[in-house]
Formats: C-alpha cells, sequence, structure tokens
C-alpha cells in the first residue's frame, strides 16, 4: 500500500474560526486490522471516541487531564506534515499501521491533512498515543441521539451529485443565513468532518424538517447541502447502538431512531 500526505485548507470568516480553533477531530483507520474510529480533543481536555465495528457502534465522552491535551495539541503545533504550507508527496512506502485523517487550526486556518501515524514524528505520536488511552477510558455516552458530520464534495463527484439531483429537481443554493437557523447543521458545515454532537431529539427533528422544506437529495440520514460555501454530503450517525437489536426492532414492527 502505497501512501503520500494529502493537505486541504479550509477558509472561513474569523469569528466562525474562534469558535473552532481550539479542537482537533480526526478518523483514524488501521490497515493491519480493519478497525476505524474518530476521536476528538479539545484545549481544556473535552474528548471523546467513537468506534464502529460490523455489529456495533459506541462513543465516549468526557474530559482527559488537561495537560494530556496540551501537549497533543504543542505537537499539532510542531508538526512539519500538519505545518506544511501545500500539498508535499511523503517518501512511498509500505506500511500497514494507523492513518490518520486530521483537521487542526493552524494560525487560523482550518487544515485537513491525510497521511500515515508514523510520519508525524516519535514526539506527535507519543502524544497522540497518551491522549487516546485517557479517552478510551471515559464513560459511555448514552444520552446522545446521534452525529451529523459534513463533508465538501467537489470535482467528479460533484458533477455526479448535480447530474443525479438534477433530474429529480433544479439545485439550488441555500443561503447561510437560512442554514443558521438549524445550529447542529451550520456547525457541520463550518467543521468539515467533524462530528456535531445531536444532543436531542429535537435537533434530529429539525434535520429532518430542513431536509422537507429544501426538498434536499438524499435520505434522512445521508443527504446533500448545496450551499453558497459548496456542496456538502451530510451524514446523521449512530451514537451507539447494537445493529442486531435494531434489526430485531425493525421485524418485530417497531421501527429504530433514526
Amino acid at each position: 500500500m502505497f501512501f503520500c500526505a494529502a493537505f486541504s485548507a479550509l477558509a472561513f470568516r474569523p469569528d466562525a474560526q474562534k469558535a473552532a480553533a481550539k479542537a482537533s477531530w480526526m478518523n483514524v483507520s488501521a490497515l493491519d486490522t480493519g478497525s476505524n474510529y474518530y476521536m476528538e480533543i479539545a484545549q481544556d481536555g473535552r474528548a471523546l471516541i467513537r468506534t464502529e465495528s460490523k455489529n456495533s457502534a459506541t462513543t465516549r465522552r468526557g474530559r482527559i487531564p488537561p495537560q494530556l491535551a496540551k501537549d497533543f495539541f504543542r505537537e499539532i503545533e510542531n508538526s512539519e506534515v500538519i505545518n506544511a504550507q501545500s500539498a508535499a508527496a511523503n517518501k512511498m512506502v509500505f506500511y500497514r499501521g494507523e492513518v490518520l485523517k486530521i483537521s487542526a487550526y493552524i494560525t487560523g486556518e482550518l487544515r485537513r491533512v491525510n497521511a500515515p501515524l508514523n510520519t508525524f514524528g516519535e514526539a506527535f505520536s507519543h502524544a497522540f498515543s497518551e491522549a487516546k488511552k485517557n479517552i478510551e477510558k471515559l464513560p459511555l455516552e448514552k444520552n446522545l441521539c446521534g452525529f451529523l458530520s459534513a463533508e465538501p464534495i467537489e470535482g467528479d463527484a460533484l458533477d455526479q451529485f448535480r447530474e443525479n439531483a438534477s433530474k429529480e429537481r433544479e439545485v439550488k443554493n441555500i443561503e447561510t443565513y437560512d442554514i443558521q437557523k438549524v445550529k447542529p447543521l451550520f456547525d457541520a458545515i463550518k467543521h468539515p468532518y467533524r462530528l456535531i454532537a445531536l444532543e436531542s431529539q429535537g435537533d434530529l427533528k429539525n434535520i429532518r424538517d430542513f431536509i422537507s422544506l429544501y426538498q434536499l437529495y438524499g435520505l434522512r440520514r445521508l443527504f446533500y447541502v448545496p450551499s453558497t460555501r459548496g456542496v456538502f454530503k451530510c451524514q446523521v450517525l449512530e451514537a451507539g447502538t447494537d445493529r442486531a437489536e435494531r434489526a430485531a426492532a425493525a421485524s418485530g414492527g417497531r421501527q429504530p431512531r433514526i
């Protein structure tokens, strides 16, 4: 398997930058085991981890020692991979370890980097591992209704969306003012790839109502939002569930929650 570091910068208005400047979020996959998980850390120690397997999803949320968070953010600031000013190919290597897709603010600019963990340096890997070990000890989250994430699409994926969506209706951009009325959706679009917590059934209802109001292309759990910031593929993810139980509930006539 061959890799190179992939870099992208997403610039937002200064007021939006300040809101998320002290958090970093990442998707981590392990090629040797096939496992994958999402992890998020804030500088004040707030953290969560969401793991997903074939049959279930679990979320742990809470706080880790602030010093561990500070150590992690220090290594983010020192990382040559994350601080790269343009896409730079790393040395091609045969790699079977963990691969990070990490988002972080560097000098007020949101950056997304995709690279093998071993290219970030020993100090970064140590800070990452220490933070992860403590996050994995946090209590299971049982009260969340789910998460919402938004991913910008471009290139062939964008062309495919426009072709498919236009068959049903004219694709019109939705103004930021209107998206702001649904806070989780606005937060997800401001912070691409971040899992935005859906704390209540009201959050889910607001998202469903928005989908219906604007007749968005897609489904209740996977839909597309054309906006003045671009087109975003949005997904509603489970915070914690046993898929076998959901299947049994569905077969018994009880509808599982969205």
